[in-house]
């Protein structure tokens, strides 16, 4: 068998013992579906006596227990928590001169270095920040992937029109480069963009019980620098995430989970 195949294979399901399958089968799809787009290879094992999958990335190893009192997004979120630092990745200082604001020119440039308004127009700034840039997704049969720069995706082709490179070969020749630069210089000359992701859809959470108290501390490492704001009685926007709770007490549980650790935060 394939590695990876058994989490698509409804005989090697029916063998594992686990008390709730149907819950197993749609998680082993999901994971199948998630391991098939990473960017480096990953290798899955079920271990039986433990009831948890283990992940192999090269000599790292680490297992999930299968829980199902955790949605199947957020096992994806812990698995791929794990899984991204070895993502090909670089970090670099970009320096770069860009134009200052309407109000800049007017209150500093203009108001307190009482610079003439068209020589301020046509002033620039220096800035300095770090780029972090990471390939999450790969699709080969398209030669596309996704490379997230700063918290935005986008949507790259391997090669470039003068010198088309299949995406196999080009991770290929990622994965051999170490330093920061090169990584991010060999993205950039190599590949072209295809269009930035735009992800502005709000996802529904309206779990149940420990799910929903799951969902809080699983996400909250993600989610930590924006605020749970409250829409009504059950209803709350967290970044992305529309929560509809479904009683009283497990959303005041969770709003003391979230709450408790905000105070660890923000010692």
């Amino acid at each position: 068998m394939k590695y990876n195949a058994w989490l698509e294979d409804s005989n090697f399901l029916l063998k594992m013992d686990f008390k709730d399958k149907y819950y197993l089968e749609v998680l082993l799809h999901k994971v199948a579906a998630f391991l098939k787009n990473t960017p480096i290879p990953i290798i899955a094992t079920w271990d039986n006596k433990f009831k948890s999958i283990y992940f192999k990335v090269w000599d790292n190893k680490k297992f999930f227990s299968v829980d199902v009192n955790v949605s199947y997004p957020d096992m994806i979120t812990l698995i791929k928590r794990w899984t991204k630092q070895f993502y090909p990745s670089y970090e670099v200082i970009v320096r770069k001169e860009i134009e200052y604001t309407e109000e800049e020119i007017l209150t500093e440039l203009v108001g307190e270095k009482k610079m003439d308004l068209n020589d301020a127009l046509l002033a620039r700034k220096n800035i300095e920040y770090t780029e972090i840039g990471v390939i999450e997704k790969v699709f080969i049969a398209r030669d596309e992937f996704i490379l997230n720069v700063n918290g935005i995706d986008e949507l790259r082709m391997s090669g470039t029109i003068k010198n088309p490179t299949p995406l196999s070969e080009f991770m290929e020749n990622i994965r051999n480069l170490k330093q920061n630069d090169l990584i991010k210089n060999y993205i950039v000359e190599n590949s072209r963009l295809v269009t930035i992701i735009q992800s502005t859809n709000s996802i529904p959470i309206s779990y149940s019980g420990k799910q929903m108290i799951n969902f809080f501390k699983i996400n909250f490492t993600d989610k930590k620098d924006y605020e749970l704001k409250q829409i009504d009685e059950f209803n709350f926007t967290w970044d992305n995430f529309l929560i509809c709770f479904n009683s009283k007490t497990l959303r005041d549980d969770c709003l003391t989970i979230y709450r408790q650790k905000m105070a660890k935060v923000n010692v």
